[in-house]
């Protein structure tokens, strides 16, 4: 018998013995992740049609990282990647933040006469 055959058959009926998961399954998890990014991008924009100012923003932003951390994490398949591609993700998250939220601090405790704020 030809072993790629029977994982082949196995995958497609989804046979328990073989600890493979059936394509079905597959198929249903990624729907439920597209729905999900679609339904994430329907709140996205219903957030940005309240007028919440900061606060909207940080919802956006957040939601967003979130959505994109579950197209990458499924889609980009790194699910099944070691552990070194789990370390490089969460420094580029940690570097990301920073720089997102490093100018917000710098703009809020740093000392500045009211001058540097106003409009012409």
């Amino acid at each position: 018998m030809d072993p790629r055959r029977t994982t082949v058959s196995a995958r497609l009926e989804g046979d328990k013995h073989s600890g493979v998961t059936p394509l079905g399954s597959e198929f249903k998890r990624d729907l439920l992740i597209y729905f999900s990014i679609i339904a994430m991008t329907v709140l996205i924009i219903g957030i940005s049609h309240i007028q919440l100012k900061v606060f909207g923003i940080f919802l956006i932003v957040s939601i967003a990282c979130i959505e994109a951390g579950i197209l990458a994490y499924y889609f980009m398949h790194l699910v099944a990647k070691k552990r070194a591609i789990h370390l490089v993700l969460l420094l580029t998250v940690v570097v990301f933040l920073n720089l997102l939220f490093w100018p917000a601090w710098d703009i809020v405790y740093s000392p500045r006469t009211h001058s540097e704020f106003t409009d012409y």
